[in-house]
């Protein structure tokens, strides 16, 4: 179903597209409650610390994949 729809890369399973929607959904969960929590100034930073986090893992994990293949 999610294939017809484009939401399936080639190389993805239906599981892990539900396991990265879950991981999103907690993520904004954690977001929404730091705006909640703290002043705005320190949600910012932890939110830009996520992110930043985030795309630190995938230029990694996208290093071990080009060395890999070499």
């Amino acid at each position: 179903m999610s294939a017809e729809w484009g939401l399936l890369p080639a190389g993805i399973e239906e599981s892990d597209l539900v396991m990265i929607l879950l991981a999103l959904f907690i993520l904004s969960l954690l977001v929404i409650a730091m705006f909640i929590v703290f002043h705005w100034f320190y949600a910012i930073l932890g939110t830009l610390l996520i992110i930043f986090g985030i795309l630190y893992g995938v230029r990694i994990m996208q290093n071990d994949s080009e060395k890999e293949t070499e």
